[in-house]
């Protein structure tokens, strides 16, 4: 008896020790309380070992599955607004284990139209965890707006690069800036598009970059002279879906025919940020204000240090958020866009407004 007592125990501590925490499951598209419609990405992280598959449910019916990390699938939620229960269902260890993560959007109502204007509003944060719809609240015009949704995923973009190569681009300026697009295109996702802008008193046409096209090599033949176009550059770049966009140089501004205001209406659009790069510490009231106005951020930097800057601009798009949200308001020109979040949580930079055309 004593023996059997023994052993009982025994089996009872070793079923303790050998148990498992059970592995995380997180959705990072959609987030709770968000609203799908159209193409969107289904995408979970996980801190389980040995992953054999993920299965997503949409409404309890299997949506696709995905084989290798990052757990994402795309799924069309089509033109209706509706409410979805979405599910992730995680196998690991030969499929002798799994974990289900579920997560719950939310429908239009009936006061909510959706004639009404999509903005999309790219910001930084700093936070201790993942951001939901509930941590910030938007005003327009100091109207209170309801969030939509909250991507931490950028999805596929256009970037842009706007490279000056006018006189002052000498002494390996410009030759540097063409290596940094290089190094930049190559932490890309595959479905993002490139362009490049070339310009000094006259623009060039945007020249589309293929995947593993060397830019270096494409403009190898340029060489700095002339003088500098920058407002009408930047007024150039296409409009439409999303994007990014690099402006490449020393500053200054002595041959453009847009004058500021008009340069930035044409920019400060909801679906364009632009970032710049000024190779030296030449100020630029134009650069400060469309970085102001489209979210994005101006670095003072230098020839050797510039694929470095440019980089962690990279970094720093492929890791932020984009709100997005219906505006209501009527009135045309600018309206202003002020985002409180949380405490404990940072905004580092978002876009200030946009032009309602």
């Amino acid at each position: 008896m004593r023996r059997i007592a023994i052993g009982i125990i025994y089996l009872l501590v070793c079923g303790v020790t050998t148990a498992t925490a059970a592995a995380r499951v997180t959705f990072v598209s959609p987030l709770s309380g968000s609203q799908a419609i159209g193409p969107l990405a289904l995408e979970i992280t996980t801190d389980a070992p040995n992953v054999d598959r993920v299965e997503f449910l949409v409404d309890g019916t299997l949506a696709g599955v995905a084989r290798k990390a990052p757990w994402r699938i795309a799924h069309d939620f089509g033109t209706a607004v509706d409410a979805h229960t979405i599910a992730a269902v995680v196998w690991s260890n030969g499929y002798k284990t799994s974990e289900r993560a579920e997560v719950r959007t939310a429908a239009i109502v009936a006061a909510d139209s959706l004639t009404v204007d999509l903005v999309e509003v790219s910001l930084r944060v700093r936070a201790s965890k993942p951001l939901r719809i509930s941590d910030l609240r938007i005003r327009e015009n100091g109207v209170e707006q309801t969030l939509r949704d909250l991507r931490a995923n950028r999805g596929p973009a256009t970037f842009v690069f706007v490279i000056d190569r006018s006189l002052s681009m000498g002494d390996g300026k410009l030759a540097a800036a063409l290596r940094a697009v290089d190094a930049a295109t190559n932490m890309l996702r595959s479905d993002d598009e490139v362009s490049v802008i070339v310009f000094n008193h006259n623009v060039a046409k945007p020249r589309t970059i293929a995947r593993g096209q060397s830019v270096a090599r494409l403009f190898g033949d340029l060489t700095p002279s002339g003088g500098t176009s920058m407002r009408d550059a930047i007024a150039s770049i296409p409009r439409g879906q999303r994007t990014y966009a690099f402006v490449i140089t020393d500053g200054g501004d002595r041959n453009s025919q847009l004058d500021e205001e008009t340069a930035l209406r044409r920019i400060s659009n909801t679906r364009t940020v632009i970032d710049s790069l000024i190779l030296g510490s030449s100020p630029s009231r134009f650069l400060d204000r469309a970085a102001k106005n489209t979210g994005g951020s101006v670095v003072d930097t230098s020839r050797d240090s510039l694929a470095a800057a440019l980089k962690n601009l990279i970094a720093d798009i492929n890791s932020r958020y984009t709100a997005v949200y219906q505006s209501h308001g009527t009135q045309k020109g600018w309206r202003s866009i002020a985002i409180t979040p949380r405490r404990g949580i940072t905004i580092v930079n978002a876009r200030k407004g946009y032009f309602a055309e």
